[in-house]
């Protein structure tokens, strides 16, 4: 269960999102993203409502120039509670303005003073209690607000009935390359089971996150270039689009559709059948020392689709750009729907990473 030179050669591959085919031909313009903080936004709708009693403090945030991550074990700490005590749905973009929700199990302790916690970059806009923690994926869409700057876009019209046609049609739902970490290191982290077990435990879900990231990366890729990647083959798995649990009811933007969808390695039964299984097969053979390191790893089979709604799409011109707004379901990136449109800069990695 080693990772080949071979097979390192074809992930790095596979994430490498600009050798990536994209759905609708080359894009309409070109632009700069994220030229200041406030140029790339994000708003999380968790499409719950917390109950105002409860064990657990939610607590909604806005932040800027920080990570989720940082973020919550900040909160820990100001709360006294352990790292693990404090959760949340999704994680956000550190090169942006980012509004989500946070929460800390805090069972018989009183409601903290949110206004003198003192986190560097994080505004408290509210918090409430509830009788559950935020788990992962517990959202219902993020809303987006980007601002290219510098931009040429050779035909208005063009534009439009891309814009259109998305809206309309959706997009590849690629992992962005945030997925697999600055200059793909995530994907580098390991090469055997030995190498994976001497990483941390954030280190290890890095890991299995980027090699499950660009094995399916490059599944969706062979599906676009033979035409199939928004429709359904013989013996595919049909699967909803749209998160399980208290978040799947809210329908105030998106409504759940069945979509073709592929795999994220792991233990588990195949339940594609025919034509299907058979495409499925051949790709991941070409992968025997992934795959057999992300099972023995414990990663468990799961699936993701192939096609990402995009809703309420549009866009305006300004005299020092153009402004994009647009909702995704969780999990869904956008610098994928950015691709789709531009070929665009983004000034935090240094180079054109999508």
């Amino acid at each position: 269960m080693t990772i080949s030179s071979k097979e390192r050669t074809a992930l790095e591959s596979c994430a490498d999102l600009p050798a990536l085919p994209r759905a609708y031909g080359r894009p309409c313009g070109s632009g700069v993203i994220r030229s200041l903080p406030g140029d790339f936004r994000v708003t999380e709708f968790s499409g719950i409502e917390p109950a105002g009693t409860g064990e657990h403090l939610w607590i909604r945030v806005r932040k800027t120039g920080q990570n989720t991550r940082w973020v919550a074990r900040a909160l820990a700490e100001y709360l006294d509670l352990p790292y693990k005590a404090v959760s949340f749905a999704g994680m956000k973009d550190r090169h942006a303005v980012t509004e989500q929700w946070l929460s800390a199990h805090m069972p018989g302790k009183p409601d903290p003073d949110m206004g003198a916690h003192g986190i560097d970059g994080v505004e408290v806009l509210e918090s409430a209690r509830h009788n559950h923690k935020l788990r992962p994926g517990q959202l219902s869409y993020n809303r987006f607000r980007i601002v290219l700057r510098n931009c040429e876009v050779p035909d208005l019209a063009v534009l439009e009935k891309r814009v259109a046609c998305i809206a309309e049609h959706g997009i590849p739902n690629y992992f962005g390359a945030q997925r697999f970490g600055r200059q793909g290191a995530n994907l580098l982290m390991a090469r055997d089971i030995e190498g994976f077990r001497s990483l941390g435990r954030e280190g290890r879900g890095f890991f299995l996150s980027s090699v499950r990231g660009a094995l399916f990366n490059g599944f969706l890729a062979e599906r676009i270039n033979d035409g199939c990647w928004n429709t359904f083959i013989k013996g595919e798995v049909e699967l909803s689009d749209r998160p399980r649990g208290a978040a799947e009811g809210d329908q105030t933007v998106f409504r759940s559709t069945r979509q073709p969808n592929g795999l994220l390695w792991g233990k588990g039964n195949n339940a594609a059948l025919a034509a299907a299984l058979e495409r499925e097969n051949r790709f991941f053979a070409a992968f025997p020392g992934t795959t057999a390191l992300l099972e023995a790893a414990g990663s468990r089979l799961s699936r993701r689709v192939l096609r990402a709604q995009v809703a309420e799409l549009r866009f305006e011109q300004h005299d020092d750009g153009v402004e994009l707004e647009f909702a995704l379901g969780p999990g869904v990136f956008a610098t994928v729907v950015l691709r789709e449109l531009f070929e665009f800069d983004d000034r935090t990695q240094g180079k054109k990473p999508e």
